[in-house]
């Protein structure tokens, strides 16, 4: 199934001056780097950039929408409803 993944960060930063420097360093050093390359399989992983969305799409769209691009009956031209032939 394809469609959107929405994704809700909350991130609380703290004030200025509010971490002690020895805590800044302990999270420098647990903390993965900015720049960090990362190795993976192109293979198992999609690749994919972040959006800005409005929370309030949360639960609209993906395989429920009408309009969904993946949907497999679009690509034979079905009525999207099964028919019943009778012999």
């Amino acid at each position: 199934v394809k469609g959107n993944l929405y994704v809700l960060f909350r991130v609380e930063f703290p004030k200025d001056g509010e971490l002690s420097k020895k805590a800044i360093f302990q999270l420098k050093k647990l903390l993965p780097s900015p720049a960090m390359d990362i190795e993976y399989d192109e293979e198992e992983v999609e690749v994919v950039h972040l959006e800005q969305a409005d929370v309030k799409n949360f639960g609209k769209g993906g395989a429920a929408s009408h309009d969904n691009n993946y949907d497999s009956d679009d690509e034979e031209g079905g009525q999207g409803q099964p028919q019943c032939q009778q012999s």
